[in-house]
């Protein structure tokens, strides 16, 4: 038996009866006036994103989740058959959500709608930052409100409130989003708060550096705490946008340190997982593009290419997601890795890319509802792999995995998810 309810503007439905929510007969509610519902389940709020929207039968059973989800069901119709055919309609056309009522904040997340237009506030003006910050100037002016700024060098963020905003399209054609400083107590005062803080880069002339975002960790998840502890205190509930290395073990940093009270409980009343994207794939996406681009046979990548995982070790490039090649995907892959390598033997800090494939693009895509690569929840860690965010969460892209790509994946996961489990309390 499936029972409705009505949660502020959103109808809920469930399979169980919820006696604390408002029960509503489905013949009086207007489907057209709600066109997107959710599911509400009960779950692990510790490993299950808090809203997503529903596309696997995984999500809502008792299988084994993780990477499974990505996996296309054959016969999607069979797989929900627990709903009648109305909801099964929905859930192909992606208008069902999924919410799991043992989160602590889940009526909070409910309450979140996508801004028409966002108001970005962005942490941190060094190298990433600041190219970032000139993209979304020059790019996000038909979604984005106002770009607020901030860094503890009060000189870089007077630099760059005067530079950004002398940006200015001569024809008046192009609208560019307004570039204001903010102090310490208003940057939580935003739709999207984008962290670009990252001490600890080596500089490009020092040699045998192996991998670049693991030395970072330590101080760059010190500092990552902070805010997530600050945005805890004020309730923040936008989107937490995390662009600094390693992207996927910082997202995870900061979910855990924002959840602990002051007791040193686990409490769940922090910021939620469906707050939290990484955004670092987008960059090793555009380095496997890059050396697609130089041999012909390796031209299947620009279409139908993807990449998965962490932005870093155990990361996986798919040559041709319908035609998989593992000798070209492993070529691709190494290729991606060690681009970084190749390009401080120059003598300069790889940022502009990162900063404009992983950053500016990806995040202008998120806020259009547009596929991109970030890091969102899943089973417990953060991974890697093409979405998009509609109105109800998080979408991830599905695919056919052949096995041996399958199996990559898994691995790459298993690993991820030892190391994020260190950064457990």
């Amino acid at each position: 038996m499936i029972y409705f309810y009505r949660l502020h503007k959103n109808i809920i439905f469930s399979s169980q009866k919820i006696d604390d929510l408002q029960e509503v007969d489905l013949e009086k509610i207007s489907l057209n006036n709600n066109k997107y519902i959710y599911y509400l389940q009960y779950g692990d709020w510790q490993k299950d994103n808090s809203l997503v929207t529903l596309i696997h039968p995984d999500q809502i059973t008792d299988k084994k989740k993780e990477i499974n989800i990505f996996q296309k069901p054959d016969k999607i119709n069979k797989d929900f058959n627990i709903f009648p055919d109305w909801i099964k309609e929905k859930i192909n056309r992606r208008e069902v959500g999924l919410c799991y009522k043992n989160y602590p904040r889940w009526k909070d997340r409910l309450e979140w709608v996508q801004p028409k237009q966002w108001r970005i506030n962005l942490i941190g003006l060094g190298n990433v930052g600041g190219t970032l910050l000139t993209g979304l100037r020059l790019l996000g002016g038909e979604k984005i409100e106002t770009i607020g700024i901030f860094d503890t060098n009060e000189k870089a963020v007077s630099r760059w409130e005067q530079e950004v905003n002398q940006i200015i399209d001569g024809s008046n054609q192009r609208k560019l989003p307004p570039v204001k400083t903010i102090q310490p107590d208003t940057i939580f005062q935003a739709d999207m708060v984008v962290f670009c803080i990252s001490i600890g880069v080596p500089p490009p002339e020092k040699k045998e550096v192996r991998d670049v975002r693991m030395m970072q960790l330590e101080a760059n998840s010190r500092i990552i705490n902070y805010y997530a502890q600050r945005a805890r205190k004020v309730g923040f509930n936008g989107i937490f946008a995390v662009v600094s290395d390693p992207v996927d073990l910082l997202c995870q940093s900061a979910f855990l340190k924002s959840n602990y009270n002051e007791k040193g409980e686990l409490d769940g009343k922090g910021l939620s997982a469906d707050q939290i994207r990484g955004f670092g794939l987008g960059v090793m996406h555009g380095r496997a593009t890059y050396y697609a681009l130089k041999d012909n046979k390796m031209q299947g990548y620009l279409k139908r290419g993807r990449v998965f995982g962490p932005h870093g070790k155990g990361l996986v490039v798919a040559n041709d997601i319908e035609n998989y090649n593992q000798e070209q995907s492993n070529f691709l892959t190494d290729k991606a890795l060690h681009a970084n390598f190749e390009l401080r033997e120059t003598g300069y800090k790889p940022y502009i890319a990162p900063a404009l494939s992983s950053g500016t693009l990806s995040l202008l895509a998120l806020i259009h509802g547009k596929w991109h690569y970030s890091a969102g929840f899943l089973g417990g860690i953060f991974w890697g792999s093409r979405n998009r965010q509609t109105p109800l969460g998080i979408e991830w892209e599905q695919y056919k995995f052949p096995q041996k790509l399958f199996q990559k994946l898994e691995k790459s996961y298993q690993t991820l998810k030892k190391q994020a489990k260190k950064l457990e309390k």
